[in-house]
């Protein structure tokens, strides 16, 4: 702040019993109104800490402020003695400044010994002013008062936050009423020309009648709508283009308040010419009647007819109810809004299907769980609010989902703000609440209590495995978790429905067929999304009747489809209500059935895995691995595992599944298989960056080494094979120990003599490995012929290994760099047509020393990069360790000194693997 700073847009003085008007908004500035004469002076505050605690107590002249919350909010983090010595210091300044020695009357500054508040009156402030004229409706006057954004220049976090709410309670002025006090409305709708002949005879009549637009009933809130500006308005433009939208989604995802708002906007006088600009049409004849009609305690046709008449403000009445409201909307440019359908859809239909055949002008939006099914419906799917991403940092209060957590939680406790205690715990849980509004608001009205640490901890025990709690404890926990997602008091009784996620949820529930029904529950069996055929596999229904049901919950919005990839998926919230109709006697055989249908898919999966297709079954596959663990069934798990032999070497597993199959793998009651799965275990935790836990289990697997097979059985030899490939691996990546060349020779007999191609393969491309230190021409000689075998084997996946390990080979001299680059411009395309991500990072780590052979550092550099950025999204430990800890060579070469030895502090400090 300047010393002078400009008095110029400083609201009105303040009743005369103020001494001091604050303003905050577009500007800093404290005038003193005690003075004599016509003009007040401006005073500077001396110092930003000072002005941020009197801007807080401003803000709310109502409350008594604790003194460690302001603590809090000025120093983040400090020690408390420290920060009780600074409030201190800045509260005796503001004291001097407020209430200097002459002045009679109450002091501004009341100081107790816990808490601080300003006498009521002594200081006026433009925030609260603002606020209460919205509160008021009297628009113009929040206008005038709303000079600029809250106190630019400061960044407390705070600050910044309370500045995007203000923020966008101006935005809503733009949609408020206009500046002229509008007419009183009238207690019902104008009758309209009785026929189209008589709208033609009398032209300016009708002119009149559809000159002002008729508001009847809309909502009103107080509390900004959250990151819906975007798809507010997608919906006002399929509201203008076609007649019926359908606005679906499930409870508690904000259909209503996003289709009050677009019916808002639609009713202005500008919204239709705004709409028109933005998709190509005249569209600036606005609707002349809005109308909003609640059905949430409407069950037949009868009441759908009789909610309509009282929107639109008629009295009962005898006869054809239909065409009465049909000739009263005769000619007019109608709007309704028809609110919670899903509950009247079989007797409501025919009353909407009937009222836009009569009325042309007509255009309806539905609010509902479940589609019309009438011709001509578009159905407008509304999605969750968008998330923020995991390590989020201050970034996050910008964030629609984080920004409506603490607006709601303020509700219920003031003195709350998103901070660096905080952040974390509110990012986590409105991940796990995936952008559900209602939930997130749910959620939030906890805060009063209970930290939002503590409520995500509860709500996660909805999550945890059956192993943790048993499956009578799981379904308990579910079942508190939902109950902690609850309001009470008016807004809960107003509407049951929403008063809490479990009604939300048996809300949509009971409306379901018994068929549908059934399935949901099975369904919940399933970790992340299903498809047809999985969802056929598990339940007890056949298949036609599976795919109606299906059907079913789509149209009831209790799943999600996605079209593209035929997968079915089921909110998180949905699934745990669903998880809990599962009776605990049924449930261990519905996992059963679940861990079948895997192993089966798994055993089915081509040589070269479309590992898009097994990405998408990763949670199902981390689910199984746990429910084998819980219910005894370690089989399971292993012959799961050695399905995936080929599609898991190239994507990692969930550590929690990593433990589960730890587990499964202690209690195999066959030494050939505890060894087989414990090398497939050791080979994915040295992947997850944990060679430590990988060395003793790779030394179990060779201790209980499946025997050598008959010589007329060589199949029988496979899984010996495989041990030894993996340990070998293992040991030359942890040790360099020569000494594994016995086994490798071993393990490329066993697999020559059963055929096995891609195995074959891949013992030979860890020989090259191993001779390459001594040897470089036998190297790249073995990598040439893996690469052969993949080849000739069609095994994709192997194909680009082999391209990779054969371009390393190469890369070690600038001679042959150029060969390495052009094996690897063919296997990066091909990694990624076939999202092989793993081995596309690594091939980009190839390239990199590639290119650095070649002293090419600026696209070394851009190489290191894309496998740092790669990794880090799957996420994957060892490419991104290589990509990091390479990355620094490339940029002091390239002469950026200072982020080379930045990096590799960081590298040195934090990365677990050494390259």
């Amino acid at each position: 702040m300047t010393d002078a700073p400009d008095t110029a847009g400083l609201a009105a003085p303040a009743p005369a019993r103020a001494r001091w008007q604050l303003r905050l908004l577009g500007d800093l500035a404290l005038r003193d109104l005690s003075g004599a004469g016509p003009t007040a002076s401006v005073q500077r505050l001396p110092s930003r800490a000072a002005a941020a605690l009197l801007a807080r107590l401003a803000m709310a002249p109502q409350r008594a402020h604790a003194r460690e919350e302001l603590i809090e909010l000025l120093w983040p983090g400090v020690e408390l003695d420290v920060g009780r010595n600074r409030l201190r210091q800045v509260l005796s300044t503001l004291k001097s400044l407020l209430d200097p020695p002459g002045i009679t009357g109450a002091p501004v500054l009341q100081a107790e010994r816990q808490t601080l508040r300003l006498t009521a009156g002594t200081l006026a402030c433009d925030v609260p002013d603002f606020e209460a004229a919205l509160r008021a409706r009297h628009f113009d006057e929040a206008r005038r008062l709303y000079q600029g954004e809250l106190l630019p220049g400061f960044v407390d976090e705070w600050i910044v936050d309370e500045r995007l709410r203000l923020a966008a309670l101006a935005d809503r002025l733009a949609s408020a009423a206009p500046a002229a006090a509008p007419a009183a409305p009238p207690d019902r709708v104008p009758a309209s020309p009785a026929s189209h002949e008589q709208a033609s005879a009398n032209p300016a009549a009708t002119a009149a009648a559809a000159a002002a637009t008729v508001r009847l009933a809309l909502p009103q809130y107080l509390t900004p709508l959250r990151g819906a500006e975007a798809i507010g308005a997608r919906l006002q433009q399929a509201v203008h283009q076609h007649r019926l939208v359908t606005l679906l989604g499930p409870g508690g995802h904000g259909k209503t308040r996003l289709a009050v708002e677009a019916a808002q906007r639609l009713g202005n006088a500008t919204g239709g010419a705004a709409v028109g600009a933005a998709v190509g049409q005249d569209l600036a004849a606005d609707f002349d009647i809005v109308a909003f009609v609640p059905l949430v305690r409407c069950t037949q046709r009868e009441e759908v007819l009789d909610a309509v008449m009282l929107a639109l403000r008629q009295d009962g009445r005898a006869g054809d109810v239909l065409a009465h409201v049909a000739s009263l909307l005769a000619g007019r440019r109608a709007l309704l809004v028809l609110d919670n359908f899903e509950q009247v859809v079989e007797g409501g239909a025919q009353v909407v299907a009937a009222l836009l055949e009569h009325n042309p002008g007509l255009h309806l939006l539905v609010t509902s769980r479940r589609v019309l099914g009438l011709a001509g419906e578009q159905e407008f799917v509304l999605p969750p609010l968008p998330l923020p991403a995991p390590d989020a940092g201050d970034e996050a209060a910008l964030n629609p989902a984080v920004a409506l957590f603490v607006d709601r939680a303020r509700d219920a406790r003031g003195d709350f703000h998103l901070s660096a205690r905080n952040r974390e715990a509110v990012i986590t849980l409105v991940r796990l609440l995936e952008g559900m509004p209602l939930a997130i608001e749910l959620a939030a009205s906890r805060v009063r209590s209970v930290a939002p640490a503590a409520l995500l901890a509860l709500l996660q025990q909805a999550q945890a495995t059956p192993q943790d709690t048993g499956a009578e404890g799981h379904a308990a926990a579910s079942a508190d978790a939902l109950s902690l997602l609850a309001r009470g008091g008016p807004r809960g009784g107003s509407d049951p429905r929403h008063s809490s996620m479990l009604a939300v949820v048996q809300w949509s529930v009971q409306m379901l067929s018994p068929t549908a029904r059934a399935l949901l529950a099975q369904l919940s069996v399933f970790a992340g999304s299903c498809t047809l055929d999985s969802a056929q596999a598990i339940c007890d229904q056949a298949g036609a009747a599976v795919l109606l049901a299906l059907d079913e919950l789509v149209a009831h919005s209790l799943l999600r489809s996605d079209a593209e990839s035929g997968r079915f998926e089921m909110y998180e919230l949905i699934r745990v209500f669903a998880a809990g109709q599962v009776l605990p006697a049924q449930a261990p055989g519905l996992r059963a059935r679940h861990r079948r249908w895997l192993i089966s898919w798994a055993r089915a999966l081509p040589l070269a895995a479309p590992l898009h297709e097994v990405r998408h079954e990763l949670a199902n596959i981390a689910a199984a691995l746990a429910s084998a663990d819980a219910d005894a069934a370690p089989q399971d798990a292993a012959m799961l595992v050695d399905a995936l032999q080929g599609a898991l070497s190239d994507i990692s597993l969930p550590r929690g599944a990593l433990r589960a199959l730890g587990r499964c793998a202690e209690a195999l009651p066959d030494a050939a298989a505890r060894s087989t799965t414990r090398a497939f275990l050791a080979r994915a935790l040295l992947r997850a960056g944990d060679p430590a836990a990988a060395a003793p289990l790779a030394e179990q697997a060779l201790a209980e080494l499946p025997p050598v097979p008959p010589a007329d059985q060589p199949a029988a030899g496979l899984p010996r094979a495989w041990v030894l490939a993996r340990l070998a691996h293992l040991r030359w990546r942890m040790q360099r120990d020569p000494g594994v060349q016995a086994w490798l020779d071993e393990a490329l007999a066993l697999a020559q003599a059963a055929g096995a191609l891609s195995l074959e393969a891949s013992v030979l491309a860890t020989q090259g490995a191993v001779a390459r230190p001594r040897d470089r021409a036998l190297a790249i000689t073995l990598q040439r012929r893996s690469l052969a075998l993949w080849t000739e084997a069609g095994d994709v996946h192997g194909m680009n290994t082999g391209r990779a390990n054969l371009a390393i080979a190469l890369a070690e001299s600038a001679e042959g760099a150029p060969a390495a680059l052009s094996l690897l411009d063919g296997m990066l395309g091909s990694t990624r047509a076939s999202g092989d991500w793993v081995q596309h990072a690594h091939g980009c780590n190839v390239r990199g020393e590639a290119l650095v052979r070649l002293r090419r550092w600026a696209e070394a550099a851009a190489a290191y990069r894309e496998c740092i950025a790669v990794a880090f999204a799957l996420p994957e430990m060892l490419p991104l360790a290589y990509g990091l800890w390479n990355l620094p060579r490339a940029l002091a070469h390239g002469r950026a000194p200072l982020p080379a030895a930045r990096l590799m502090g960081f590298v040195e400090q934090f990365t677990p693997l050494h390259c």
